[in-house]
């Protein structure tokens, strides 16, 4: 992650609909704890006359699994945004395993800004000011 740009970070605990066959959190977990913490950052830094405007959609996901997250961990999940195009932002998210700070996975997803229609918009200045704003 780049240390210029403000990091927001959630945490939670690993619950038992988490868990798979393999005692450990399932993978398709780890892409929904990415996508809650990257809409958690939005609606933690757009007023709610942004947030009337626009929604965003993840049209890229890569992930790379390090270690297994397993029942009762607690969690630290990091993001920050990247470079962003006309109509693309990248997003950096990073998951801990927040006592050992173990990282467990990190993702480099892209997404597009909507609106409320479901059409691509141009991401603007003022949508890339929210995002450089440290929380």
């Amino acid at each position: 992650m780049d240390s210029s740009l403000p990091i927001f970070e959630q945490h939670r605990r690993v619950s038992t609909n988490e868990i798979d066959d393999l005692n450990h959190v399932n993978n398709v977990v780890y892409v929904q704890w990415a996508n809650d913490v990257a809409s958690k950052h939005w609606t933690t830094v757009a007023p709610q006359e942004i947030l009337d405007q626009y929604d965003w959609v993840m049209i890229k996901h890569c992930i790379e699994y390090k270690q297994s997250a397993i029942l009762d961990d607690n969690i630290l999940i990091k993001t920050q945004v990247g470079r962003a195009t006309n109509v693309r932002y990248e997003r950096f998210i990073e998951i801990y395993k927040e006592d050992s700070m173990e990282l467990l996975a990190k993702t480099v997803s892209d997404w597009c800004a909507i609106d409320k229609n479901g059409k691509p918009v141009r991401i603007s200045q003022e949508l890339r000011e929210l995002f450089e704003v440290a929380e």
